[in-house]
């Protein structure tokens, strides 16, 4: 399947993120109604999550059913921008996804004067770029990512190896996978480029699989242990000097900030209060089984210490 992302499409997403914010500006922030008898263990607690991530997460919502019996949680699995509107219109008091405000959103946070959020973070991934193994180049730059990307240029046009242009793919335009593409690699710019606009990640890795020449763009935790190589990313650091593209794509050097394209699974609550929410929202970052399950699907617990040796050195 291929698509752009129309100007109604677009229209429409933020729409349907005004209209729920419409509806509750009454107050300023609109809370959701409380639900009565409450503690820090026990109570009604609805949760829309986002569903790039529902394998992990559910895993350990279950592991909180277990530990919290008196507790009941409400599971509502939608895609990231789903997630998010549900959170800016004060209809869920939890909310869980995988990248950051798009421009958008900030935009309208602003003209309804909603007020930022209490955070958790989760994990941490990172947006990569794979192709096959016999793909004629190994590397990147973010440069040459960001002029693709916002000003329609071509890839043959810097990489001379590449002797017809690469397709791209990703997951659909309210998938997590392509915020972060517009927030990391586009930089928070509109993108021009022409890319195939998948259902899913599973619809990436195939769509690359049988296609030789297609550059597919998804989450590190979602490819690694696959049979495709991943493109090592040269970038610009925060100080100015350019790093070149010599380090593997791998979790150690994203934990070490050796990576350009690394985003962060974070849960959101609509209050700053020790509620039930916030204390679920503590299980699932803290709790040592939550961030087992992290570790088992690939991601990077945030709430853990790492110890990293140079195997070069040993």
């Amino acid at each position: 399947m291929k698509n752009y992302i129309t100007h109604l499409e677009f229209i429409i997403a933020i729409l349907s993120i005004s209209l729920l914010l419409f509806s509750s500006c009454d107050s300023k922030n609109n809370k959701h109604i409380q639900p009565s008898k409450e503690t820090m263990d026990s109570g009604t607690v609805e949760v829309y999550y986002e569903d790039t991530y529902s394998d992990v997460l559910e895993n350990n919502f279950k592991e909180y059913n277990k530990s919290y019996p008196k507790a009941t949680l409400v599971p509502q699995k939608a895609n990231a921008r789903n997630v998010l509107a549900h959170l800016l219109s004060g209809k869920t008091r939890v909310a869980i996804l995988g990248r950051d405000n798009l421009p958008d959103e900030d935009s309208l946070m602003s003209l309804y004067n909603v007020e930022p959020y209490y955070k958790m973070e989760l994990a941490n991934d990172a947006l990569v770029f794979f192709t096959n193994v016999d793909f004629p180049i190994d590397t990147l730059n973010d440069e040459i990512i960001f002029k693709v990307l916002t000003e329609n240029k071509k890839f043959t046009s810097f990489l001379p190896k590449l002797e017809t242009e690469p397709e791209l793919a990703i997951a659909h335009q309210n998938s997590s996978e392509y915020g972060n593409l517009i927030n990391l690699a586009a930089k928070r710019k509109e993108i021009k480029r022409y890319i195939n606009l998948l259902p899913n990640s599973d619809s990436v890795l195939s769509f690359v699989k049988h296609n030789p020449n297609a550059i597919g763009i998804c989450y590190l935790s979602q490819v690694q242990g696959e049979f495709f190589k991943l493109l090592r990313i040269g970038y610009t650091d925060t100080t100015g000097k350019y790093i070149k593209a010599t380090k593997p794509v791998h979790q150690s050097y994203v934990i070490m900030g050796e990576y350009p394209f690394k985003t962060t699974l974070r849960l959101y609550l609509l209050e700053d209060r020790k509620n039930l929410p916030f204390w679920f929202g503590v299980f699932l970052e803290k709790e040592a089984i939550s961030v087992k399950t992290y570790e088992k699907a690939r991601l990077i617990p945030c709430y853990a210490k790492y110890h990293l040796e140079d195997w070069r050195k040993q």
